[in-house]
């Protein structure tokens, strides 16, 4: 008997976890216009770090501020990062966003590219590189508008 309740408990828990996996998705698509605003969510300046990796090198640090114009553009006003140990800073980089109505999207930091998600109100970014070879990510959150 005690099988049987096992076998039963973990079908009824797998059934529970198939249906919860195929309604979710419905449940994400049902509020998933949270941006309206799109570009002009994401208007200000920021504060943005991150940690991780550089494949082959070793870690990676980056602490700036970045100022984005709502329209799409911006820039990055200063950025330092440390890379193994190596420090340096770089200014005034050239920064293009698309953020989606979902508040998903993706942006070119001078030549680095990343995916974000970004709070319906615009003080929070989740940000991670996509480029090969990088596993960095963090945050940005707005100072000022």
């Amino acid at each position: 008997m005690n099988e049987l309740h096992r076998f039963f408990g973990i079908r009824n828990v797998l059934a529970v976890a198939a249906l919860a996996a195929g309604l979710a998705p419905q449940v994400l698509k049902a509020d998933n216009a949270q941006c309206l605003l799109r570009n002009a969510i994401m208007s200000g300046a920021y504060v943005a770090s991150g940690t991780g990796t550089v494949v082959g090198v070793g870690p990676i640090a980056v602490v700036g501020e970045l100022i984005y114009n709502g329209d799409g553009t911006g820039n990055a006003v200063l950025v330092t990062q440390s890379v193994n140990g190596a420090t340096s800073t770089l200014t005034n980089i050239p920064v293009t966003f698309t953020v989606n109505s979902d508040c998903t999207g993706s942006k070119t930091v001078g030549t680095g590219h990343y995916n974000f998600v970004i709070t319906p109100d615009g003080s929070l970014i989740t940000w991670i590189v996509t480029d090969n070879g990088v596993t960095l990510m963090g945050t940005g959150v707005r100072l000022r508008k």
